[in-house]
């Protein structure tokens, strides 16, 4: 009769030290050449949990198993739980090789196929059972108690490592990598880059670490580099033990951009400086929009852009289509006289934003007083016992959240522009240049651009590009053109309406 050994143990440390393992191995030998069985091949498990049938020597031994299984006999093992501490796994494969017609044998523990044998695996399986989820019931509440101290329980993320504080306490510590981790918050935090376009200038100053943007976004609503700790066992979050790599306030101001709930003109259209107008032209015919790529002829290749539906035939060479966007533009480059006349009706309704940002900043800084108020009153609730401290913590912290998005919405109202008229002197030579500027900007600045001054896109009809929406101030230079000025509206070319 042959037989196969499996043997376990459950921490790296034992595996490296030696500990149980040879005596495991040389106990199931014995009992092997005691009972008859020659060993044919031994499964070492070296430092893995046995909570799970997830284990590399397990899945070997289950594949070899089924290879050979009218040749094989017995499965011996020390001891059941090496085998499983989970009942119901531990039941499960003695189960399957069964069905194998391979006998499953222990070594200190009773084999017999009756009802008193079976009585006694299960009720040692059931205390090895007891015994871990006793185990991982210390480890998880510890785990919650380490995080409302502060400490972080887990991996360390990238930019911080574990290092002992005096305490003799693992706790985060800032790495070389945190001043990547801060750039990618401030590059978040403008609002104009994709994520992929921030991995790409990550990667560029040297930074190989973050992978892909999903590894990107999952860093920038990581809590923990604000100095925060959240786990999913609370609903609050923790002030964390460890040094933030950045403030609150740009975390929640991230946090805001990548909820849409702040403007952002990113483009998402595949980037190909060959043809710029890619996914922005839709064909007159179909709706579709137009792709890009190279003809072959007969000495040399031609650029095309083409309809992307089946059975349309709409391909135009690129140069036509993109000499009637630049003439597009320049229809729309408005006259001398109304951009002066549009610069005054700026400057007055900029006074009267100011006015209105100014009232909203006395409204919101009396609603943060009152929230100030409402610390005090529940600190009160503390002294005089209706509030415990885990309830202390939890309004605390709502009330800190709240008093930070107030603040942001105050610092969003009050950007300092010092000198007006040297940002509205460069609106009017944006608008009075739109051809020249499109033509001279590399591709990431044509697309958003082309978003910029036309938000649905434009329609090529065969003969020339046409549009039905454009940006709101071509619509206000239109009526100031239209009332003002008295010069005949341009064709094909009407401003966004706000719904």
């Amino acid at each position: 009769m042959k037989a196969i050994i499996y043997c376990r143990v459950s921490t790296k440390d034992q595996a490296e030290n030696g500990f149980s393992l040879i005596s495991q191995e040389n106990e199931c030998e014995k009992f092997a050449d005691q009972n008859g069985y020659e060993v044919v091949k031994k499964f070492i498990e070296r430092g893995e949990s046995a909570k799970t049938q997830d284990r590399t020597q397990l899945k070997k031994m289950i594949q070899y198993a089924v290879k050979h299984q009218k040749k094989i006999s017995a499965l011996i093992i020390w001891k059941f739980d090496r085998f499983a501490r989970n009942l119901s796994d531990q039941t499960e494969l003695i189960k399957n090789f069964s069905s194998l017609k391979i006998h499953t044998l222990s070594v200190t523990e009773d084999n017999n196929e009756n009802a008193t044998g079976n009585l006694m695996r299960n009720i040692i399986g059931s205390f090895a059972q007891f015994e871990n989820d006793v185990k991982s019931e210390r480890t998880i509440k510890g785990m919650q108690q380490a995080s409302k101290e502060g400490y972080w329980c887990f991996h360390a993320p990238v930019g911080y490592k574990f290092v002992k504080n005096e305490s003799g306490k693992s706790i985060l510590e800032p790495t070389e990598d945190c001043v990547y981790i801060k750039e990618a918050f401030e590059l978040a935090k403008k609002g104009i880059f994709t994520q992929v376009e921030i991995v790409h200038k990550l990667k560029a100053k040297g930074f190989k670490k973050v992978k892909s943007s999903n590894h990107l976004s999952r860093i920038l609503k990581n809590q923990l580099y604000a100095g925060l700790i959240k786990v999913i066992w609370f609903d609050e979050s923790f002030e964390g033990k460890h040094k933030p790599i950045i403030s609150k306030e740009t975390f929640y101001k991230v946090q805001l951009i990548l909820n849409n709930k702040s403007i952002n003109c990113v483009p998402h259209i595949n980037q190909n400086p060959d043809f710029p107008l890619r996914g922005f032209v839709r064909c007159s015919e179909c709706d579709s929009k137009f792709t890009g790529g190279w003809s072959k002829g007969r000495s040399k290749k031609y650029p095309y852009y083409n309809c992307r539906s089946k059975g349309c035939s709409n391909s135009i060479r690129k140069e036509i289509i993109e000499d009637q966007f630049v003439r597009l533009l320049k229809e729309l480059e408005p006259d001398k006289k109304v951009l002066n006349l549009f610069e005054k009706v700026l400057n007055d309704v900029w006074k009267v934003q100011q006015k209105e940002n100014i009232n909203d900043t006395k409204k919101l800084r009396k609603e943060i007083d009152a929230l100030d108020d409402k610390l005090i009153r529940i600190e009160e609730l503390v002294i005089n016992g209706t509030f415990d401290n885990k309830t202390y913590k939890r309004k605390h912290q709502e009330i800190d959240n709240e008093k930070m998005i107030k603040q942001l919405q105050i610092d969003e109202m009050n950007i300092e522009i010092n000198d007006v008229s040297k940002v509205v002197s460069y609106c009017k030579y944006f608008l009075l240049n739109l051809s020249e500027l499109w033509i001279n900007a590399d591709i990431t600045l044509k697309q958003r651009f082309q978003k910029l001054i036309f938000p649905k896109g434009i329609i090529f009809d065969g003969k020339k590009v046409r549009t039905a929406v454009t940006n709101t101030i071509f619509g206000c230079l239109h009526n100031i053109n239209t009332q003002k000025v008295k010069m005949v509206s341009r064709r094909g070319v009407e401003p966004l309406m706000q719904e």
